[in-house]
């Protein structure tokens, strides 16, 4: 049973980059941002626990100052999070991400009652008890904002930081890059600049788009019927949010069990993979299995690692459940997600014209589908806004599986985390 968690508003504004930033930018969408035009947008929860009891006085009057003339300052070099999607009245119609000055993103101020040691625990949680924490996201018709922000303060405990951001904005990387900045200008109190690891790039005409694949994602989403749309990325419902974690001599040990070159990414997923079909008691069905690659170093001509947007081909698997809740399981699914990676030297774009469809067509039978999301290369830990203890994160929105990296301060230990609906 959900427990209740009570959360006050009390302030709701808008936090705008500095007077002397650009006046304006038109980003257009690529066919990777198009992709996911009609996705219901991530959300992401940062926790900061406090060693030092922070009251709401010293909250209100020393750290929450400081994380909004940050964030002002981070927006300067990240406008279109405060821009907003508009389709331009032109021939084609197509959408950007339009920001002018004066545009803000919307920031929720709020102090909760729960309890904030529950919360960021690894046990198992209603996934329901983290959405006061984050922030909504209205739209006005032709007019989509990009992102908006909530922090909320768990008086005598931490608090959390969370984001609710479209997909057709930012992928992981991008947005782990947008709070890595804000972190690195909250620590410096000042803004000398990015280093050039998180020094965003725009320009658009490093994608090309020899198979015309906007307009095929936007004559899909065009024609797609509402009731299919309403189903695209919602969870099967009935969930429950756990942490698992894996330490390097646990991966090191699953590895060994396989081919000597398997990856970590490769034996974990297989390993996951099987354990959701076991708990489901899928037995007969087949199971269909999601995950991303960023494409800013595989694409035939690469693209700046630094690039802001979405740069993601899907990876699309399917195995029969009858053979993965087998003795073997593992190792049918070792071999069908290392195949489907080794697809990927032939193009990483190969079969892109029917990602979206073939995706739509699992939306109802969300039961036997699968998803991977997040990376441990977005070293999320190190994101550090002012929390004095210990720093986590979790994705909200309801894919099943998030791989990310933690750092157990207390012992000095690396692990991977398996965030787990």
């Amino acid at each position: 049973m959900a427990q209740s968690n009570c959360v006050k508003v009390v302030e709701l504004c808008r936090v705008a980059p500095p007077p002397d930033s650009a006046a304006e930018a038109c980003i257009p969408l690529t066919f990777f941002d198009v992709a996911w035009l009609k996705f219901p947008p991530t959300q992401r929860l940062f926790f900061y626990q406090s060693s030092h009891l922070i009251s709401v006085t010293n909250f209100s009057d020393t750290v929450l100052p400081k994380l909004k003339q940050s964030l002002s300052v981070t927006l300067r070099h990240y406008l279109p999070l405060c821009g907003n999607l508009t389709w331009p009245q032109d021939s084609t119609n197509s959408p950007v991400i339009q920001y002018t000055q004066g545009d803000a993103i919307s920031l929720t101020v709020a102090e909760a009652e729960a309890d904030f040691h529950r919360l960021s625990a690894d046990d198992f949680r209603d996934p329901g008890e983290f959405r006061p924490l984050l922030p909504d996201l209205p739209a006005q018709e032709n007019r989509i904002p990009a992102m908006a922000l909530q922090i909320t303060l768990f008086p005598s405990a931490g608090f959390t930081i969370g984001y609710t951001a479209y997909h057709w904005a930012l992928d992981g990387k991008s947005v782990a890059m947008f709070m890595h900045s804000w972190a690195s200008i909250c620590r410096s109190g000042e803004d000398s600049g990015l280093p050039p690891e998180l020094t965003p790039v725009y320009d658009r005409t490093c994608i090309k788009d020899q198979l015309d694949l906007k307009a095929t994602y936007l004559k899909f989403w065009s024609d797609l019927p509402k009731s299919v749309e309403a189903k695209i990325g919602v969870s099967a419902g009935d969930v429950m949010r756990g942490t698992f974690r894996l330490s390097k001599e646990n991966i090191e040990s699953m590895k060994k069990k396989y081919d000597h070159q398997v990856t970590s990414f490769t034996v974990i997923t297989a390993h996951t993979w099987v354990c959701l079909v076991r708990g489901r008691v899928l037995k007969e069905e087949r199971t269909h299995f999601m995950f991303s690659v960023d494409c800013r170093s595989r694409m035939e001509h690469p693209i700046c690692s630094t690039y802001f947007g979405n740069c993601l081909a899907g990876c699309f698997l399917a195995a029969d459940s009858k053979e993965l809740i087998g003795e073997e399981g593992v190792g049918v699914a070792v071999k069908a997600i290392g195949e489907a990676l080794g697809r990927l030297k032939e193009g990483v774009l190969r079969g892109a014209e029917a990602w979206l469809s073939y995706g739509s067509s699992l939306s109802v039978q969300r039961e036997r589908v699968f998803f991977v999301a997040g990376s441990p290369r977005f070293e999320l830990y190190k994101v550090d806004l002012g929390g004095e203890g210990r720093r986590r994160w979790t994705l909200y929105w309801l894919l099943r599986v998030e791989l990310s990296h933690s750092l157990i301060q207390e012992v000095g230990v690396e692990e991977l985390r398996l965030e787990w609906c």
